[in-house]
């Protein structure tokens, strides 16, 4: 019960944040559509939500970023918002490789 509550919460949260979406340039994904749906949490830890749109179908993730010590981690993606929040995240955080899809992600996250 108590997750689908958080499911239903993440997916209202989502969609209230459909109305707001941003467009999201990756360089080094460039035949892959990307836009951001939420963006939450407290500086230097992050929270971002991105759909994509590519030659292999659409695809939604949330990441965490802690900031200022340029590191990231899934919490969850998906082919859908559900799939996405009822997936296991990543164990630990990882560095950001620079120009990877993660540090143009990470840049809008970050942002203050």
């Amino acid at each position: 019960m108590q997750r689908i509550v958080f499911v239903i919460a993440l997916l209202t949260a989502s969609a209230a944040s459909f109305a707001a979406e941003k467009p999201l340039v990756v360089p080094t994904d460039a035949k892959a559509k990307y836009t951001i749906l939420e963006i939450g949490g407290q500086w230097p830890n992050r929270t971002i939500v991105t759909k994509r749109i590519g030659s292999s179908g659409t695809s939604y993730s949330k990441r965490i970023y802690n900031c200022s010590n340029n590191t990231v981690k899934y919490l969850g993606s998906g082919d859908t918002l559900a799939d996405m929040a009822q997936s296991k995240p990543d164990p630990k955080m990882a560095p950001i490789v620079p120009q990877s899809i993660a540090d143009y992600v990470g840049r809008q996250a970050c942002k203050r």
